[in-house]
């Protein structure tokens, strides 16, 4: 099949399961050998509006722009500012993890390659306000549940330090060191970090999709914004070097034809030296094995890693080099196949929507002159068997149900503002004869479960309805002391426990 037959019975194949997923759009580029082959929107950037989609409409890439961080890391390790693995204590002693020795042993490469030994801990940052230091200092109080450099762990913390150590090395913000190491040379005038700029365009994607259960595409939901944000002064978002940037496919193409270059040309753009030949092969080369694919079960992928800010596997007998995003109404896939120099980037304004990776796989295989392995049919029956299970996932949580008990206090009693260092607060209030739980500033209704286990009737963060919250009685008085939540779901990791604050 000729590539012009190819992407006229892609573009109808996407629209069908645009439907099937309720998603309103694709933004979709390919490259081949330097050549743009493809670049348009499918669907709509707008369902009120009605507004088409096109390869120019800026969609937030999520995690994507992790990619960004640590070449720009590698830039300040040509330039001796830092060091992939020296600890970081050298030129931070500020950052401290939670135990001694991470602090004293961790590195640039730890960080970036996810195998610190902590967990996500995403709702220590999700929803809340702090900023990038309060972000960083926080790390101490997150409890690692898994030996330093033993196991993968995809964790939003370790890019945020990375974020930090480039400003404080610079004396310029993650936002200025961005625009001048890539997005200038690059020619990506359109890409920016700050909502403002997103919001402001003409062609910009509109989020939708609610996080949980109700996946609805239809469902137009906010921008993630914090109120630390303000591009006036020039703060951007908190976790901006772990996923804020706001981009295109006909924009994201450039960066991925930079990443394709190899021989005497890897690192430059253009015939200038960006990265060194050096450092640009660092940020590929796989530096974790991990042990559980994040992606869904496949026999067509296999010796799974990761790089610096990539994933590096072995697909179908070819290696491929590849990352995904996800933020509030947005999924985003950039991914490289490096020995045929092919590049593909997929984006879609709809959460949890899988069509981004499945679209990008298929146009793999045809590049490959491989067989078509049905990867959008694939991915969504995976995806919706996955959610029709969360209801179970949610009761093996909160443990079997002990019928006929109720709370050992007064309702009232369990009222109150509960704190826990690196996470901040939650507070639970008495409303019309029931429990109300405000936590990353969302007011979510407590059901008794039984005991003094009660359940959250709506979803915290993206954990669906049903998480179990667990309050605790005082050894001594018999008060109700702290409430404990699992929002630690890594193997291993612990409930993460509120203290009450004490009413002096």
């Amino acid at each position: 099949m000729s590539h012009e037959a190819f992407f006229e019975e892609l573009k109808g194949k996407i629209e069908e399961y645009l439907e099937k997923w309720s998603c309103p759009s694709v933004g979709l580029g390919v490259i081949l050998d330097g050549e743009v082959l493809f670049c348009d929107g499918i669907g709509l950037r707008d369902r009120e509006q009605g507004l088409p989609a096109t390869g120019k409409t800026l969609y937030q890439i999520g995690s994507c722009s992790k990619a960004f961080t640590s070449a720009m890391c590698a830039k300040l390790v040509d330039e001796g500012k830092l060091s992939w693995d020296t600890p970081i204590r050298d030129i931070a002693p500020e950052v401290q993890f939670y135990d001694d020795f991470t602090s004293q042993n961790v590195t640039l490469r730890d960080i970036l390659s996810h195998r610190t030994g902590v967990p996500r801990h995403e709702f220590s940052w999700y929803g809340n306000q702090f900023d990038r230091k309060e972000l960083v200092e926080h790390v101490r109080y997150l409890e690692p549940n898994k030996p330093f450099r033993t196991t993968f762990q995809y964790n939003n913390y370790g890019y945020v330090i990375a974020g930090y150590l480039i400003e404080k090395v610079t004396g310029k913000s993650f936002e200025e060191n961005l625009q001048e190491t890539f997005l200038d040379p690059l020619g990506m005038t359109r890409t920016t970090l700050y909502l403002d700029d997103i919001e402001a365009d003409p062609d910009h994607a509109t989020p939708y999709g609610a996080p949980g259960e109700d996946l609805d595409g239809n469902k137009k939901v906010p921008f993630y914004r914090t109120e630390v944000e303000d591009k006036s002064r020039g703060i951007g978002a908190p976790f901006a070097a772990a996923g804020a940037i706001n981009s295109s496919a006909e924009e994201m193409l450039r960066w991925v034809k930079f990443h394709l270059a190899d021989g005497d040309d890897a690192g430059k753009w253009e015939g200038k030296q960006i990265l060194s030949k050096e450092s640009f092969n660092e940020l590929h080369k796989p530096a974790m094995i991990i042990k559980d694919m994040l992606d869904m079960p496949q026999d067509e992928s296999d010796f799974h890693t990761y790089a610096l800010a990539w994933f590096v596997e072995n697909y179908r007998g070819h290696k491929v080099i590849h990352h995904g995003g996800s933020i509030n109404g947005f999924s985003a896939m950039t991914f490289m196949v490096p020995d045929i120099k092919l590049g593909v980037v997929a984006y879609t304004n709809m959460e949890g929507c899988q069509l981004h990776m499945s679209v990008c796989k298929t146009v793999a295989d045809h590049f490959l002159g491989l067989s078509d392995a049905n990867w959008m049919e694939r991915y969504y029956t995976w995806v919706s068997e996955r959610r029709a299970t969360s209801k179970e996932e949610m009761a093996k949580l909160a443990g079997p149900r002990k019928e006929g008990t109720s709370p050992s206090h007064a309702l009232e009693d369990y009222a109150g503002e509960y704190r826990r260092a690196g996470y901040g607060y939650c507070s639970v209030n008495v409303c019309d004869g029931k429990l109300v739980m405000h936590f990353l500033g969302v007011d979510n209704p407590l059901d008794h479960y039984h005991y003094d286990t009660f359940t959250a009737s709506g979803v915290v963060g993206e954990i669906p309805a049903g998480m179990p919250v667990n309050f605790h009685t005082a050894e001594s008085g018999g008060d109700i002391d702290a409430l404990l939540m699992p929002l630690v779901t890594e193997e291993g990791g612990e409930l993460i426990r509120f203290e009450k604050v004490r009413e002096d």
